[in-house]
């Protein structure tokens, strides 16, 4: 019989995008670059150039890894499943074999033109202690949703009977997270204006 699902963490979360904006721009980058050897076949130049565009092969490859790699956290009365979005693979802890849950929250820093640089966190890693001590690392909850996962956890474990826990309406989200998504916007914004540029030019 299938558990019933009591929490399911937001499948459309600022990871999410943060990854595929920098699959985008690395890989217009790498476009960006080769185009430039139209116009150049200096052959410094042209090893230059190969060598930037490896750099930006890697990290556009690394943003596609980790786009794949966003997970989904649920949870049942017995059950805190961890899956992949868009893999199929999954894994299921018995929720008497978590100790707790510890997150740890990642900086980054982001200028607009000249102003001091302000610090944001976009990416959260959360650790789901296990009694075994193979303890889960998982990018899948920000954190908000960390403590109503940990909360509803709590509350099972003691057999409480009320289980509700809130979701974030989507003005609660977008107040929450608005550095976040004002950070998303200026990446946005970039990736669109250098698509037009190559657009324009090709």
């Amino acid at each position: 019989m299938k558990e019933k699902v009591l929490y399911k963490s937001n499948s459309f979360s600022i990871n999410l995008c943060i990854f595929f904006l920098g699959f985008v721009f690395f890989s217009l980058m790498i476009w960006l670059t080769f185009d430039s050897l139209k116009n150049n076949q200096d052959k410094d130049f042209t090893i230059i150039v190969y060598v930037i565009d490896l750099i930006f092969l890697i990290f556009s490859l690394g943003s596609l890894f980790y786009f794949l790699k966003t997970q989904i956290i649920k949870v049942t009365e017995n059950h805190l499943i961890v899956s992949y979005q868009f893999l199929p693979f999954s894994k299921k802890v018995l929720l008497n074999d978590i100790n707790g849950f510890k997150q740890i929250p990642k900086p980054v820093k982001y200028s607009k033109g000249f102003e001091k640089p302000q610090t944001i966190y976009t990416i959260f890693e959360t650790f789901i202690i296990l009694k075994n001590k193979n303890d889960i690392k998982t990018y899948a909850l920000d954190d908000f949703e960390f403590n109503e996962v940990r909360k509803l956890v709590e509350k099972i474990k003691r057999r409480e009977g009320k289980l509700e826990v809130k979701k974030l309406t989507t003005v609660e989200f977008i107040f929450q997270n608005f550095s976040v998504i004002l950070f998303l916007i200026i990446c946005l914004i970039l990736v669109l204006g250098l698509s037009n540029a190559l657009i324009n030019n090709s």
